[in-house]
């Protein structure tokens, strides 16, 4: 993924808002995959409740990228497989099927699958203020991201 990547909210009456992907030039790429934690019917923003907080957690994880984005501890599964002398691993459902389930744990390091990310702030200085149609750039958010300890 390029540092290129425009995000641009877009508040659709009828349909809910929905955050688009695109270009410098305004070629349209794609759509922010809504992230779910706290705002089931959707991502919002201008406000500070729940569809914000989703805006901006989703917002974090598309430009951090599926690999960064992803818990290092559990690879994504939220679950760890305790393999001796305090060490771990990612569960992985299928070849752990079988595994005593006394040697599987919860992973405490992740939300959801996904490494933590301040994105309660971000919502704050950020998405809480936008109007109907914003845009900010991925790199931005990855230089926000820097500045509050996360890198890509």
């Amino acid at each position: 993924m390029t540092d290129d990547v425009i995000y641009h909210g877009v508040y659709r009456q009828a349909g809910g808002s929905v955050i688009l992907t695109e270009t410098p030039d305004g070629e349209l790429t794609g759509v922010v995959h809504h992230v779910v934690k706290h705002s089931p019917t959707g991502i919002g923003w201008g406000y500070a409740g729940s569809g914000a907080a989703d805006c901006a957690r989703s917002l974090l994880i598309a430009a951090l990228g599926d690999d960064a984005a992803r818990c290092p501890r559990c690879d994504g599964t939220c679950r760890v497989v305790i393999t001796g002398n305090e060490r771990e691993r990612p569960y992985d459902p299928a070849a752990d099927a079988d595994i005593d389930p006394e040697l599987v744990a919860d992973c405490w390091a992740c939300d959801d699958g996904y490494r933590r990310v301040p994105y309660q702030e971000f919502k704050f200085e950020y998405v809480a203020g936008w109007d109907r149609d914003w845009r900010m750039s991925r790199a931005d958010i990855l230089a926000w991201l820097a500045r509050h300890g996360v890198t890509a």
